[in-house]
């Protein structure tokens, strides 16, 4: 982010602590979804799993 010469230093470090927090929960969430995801196929396999144990 451009900021002016001006600005002063506690709204800077304010602005790139705001920017780091941003990017850590970007973070979480892209593991939340991969975890859900892994969550979802391993369901989908025991169903099937149970599907051809019981044919």
């Amino acid at each position: 982010m451009k900021l002016k010469p001006e600005t002063s230093l506690e709204k800077k470090l304010q602005i790139k602590r705001l920017e780091d927090e941003c990017e850590m929960l970007r973070t979480r969430i892209w593991i939340l979804t991969i975890v859900g995801e892994l969550m979802l196929i391993v369901v989908l396999l025991a169903c099937v799993i149970n599907f051809y144990a019981i044919t």
